[in-house]
């Protein structure tokens, strides 16, 4: 049921047009990134001005997730494992437990969260493009490249993404990274931003709050093709102060 959510997104995303806000479209002299790359801080940057203006994508899907768990039940089941350790006595236990998630539930349970953090974020940070948060980015599409993206956030060095947004711009005090593919459908800057802020399946929607994390300063966002896959970088750093 999750590719008729999909394909509602890309209409719903296609339908809703807002006049440019020139003081959010900070990278649009960035002759360094594609134009999807400088739509893509402009999307970053209108979300988090103004959290409540992504509502109107949101409240949809949230309408139609809803539909399909009652009308297509709980959807396919997956599992997770957790593992805990305690010590009573001296004596220390290690105990496994298997939690089970319903994909239906799921993407209605993180619908609703993400309705309700657009509702009481405030105003967030403008993202400034960074040409050194951008070349970290870069770096890591080139290397997951090279493996058919199975790297995860690691490179091949063993670099993390702090490391490797603080190796490009010195200036960066810390930074992070999201990662996300598309498939089958048109791909748009809007669309990777609602999927990474929807983060269904995903334990504690990290990809969400790192979009939403207010020290961020500047961006650097990587969109490209791979193996019938489309792509997205978003590396994001905060300033020295």
């Amino acid at each position: 049921m999750k590719y008729i959510l999909l394909a509602f997104l890309l209409i719903n995303t296609g339908k809703l047009k807002a006049q440019i806000i020139d003081s959010l479209n900070t990278a649009k002299n960035c002759a360094y990134m594609k134009p999807e790359e400088r739509e893509m801080i402009y999307e970053l940057n209108r979300l988090r001005s103004s959290p409540k203006s992504y509502l109107p994508y949101i409240e949809p899907l949230l309408k139609t997730a809803k539909n399909i768990l009652k009308n297509f039940g709980k959807g396919s089941r997956t599992y997770s494992l957790t593992y805990t350790t305690s010590t009573k006595n001296g004596q220390e236990t290690k105990k496994i437990d298997t939690n089970w998630h319903y994909s239906n539930i799921e993407e209605v349970n993180a619908l609703s969260t993400l309705v309700n953090d657009l509702r009481k974020i405030k105003r967030l940070s403008v993202l400034q493009p960074d040409s050194g948060v951008y070349n970290a980015a870069q770096k890591h599409a080139k290397d997951q490249d090279a493996h058919e993206w199975g790297l995860m956030h690691t490179g091949t060095d063993g670099s993390s993404p702090w490391d490797r947004i603080t190796r490009f711009s010195p200036s960066m005090s810390f930074g992070n990274e999201n990662i996300a593919g598309r498939s089958g459908m048109e791909v748009t800057a809007r669309a990777f931003i609602i999927q990474l802020l929807i983060d269904s399946g995903i334990p504690g929607y990290g990809h969400r709050y790192n979009i939403l994390d207010p020290q961020w300063t500047h961006a650097g966002c990587v969109m490209t093709k791979s193996k019938g896959m489309d792509w997205c970088i978003q590396n994001f750093g905060a300033k020295k102060k």
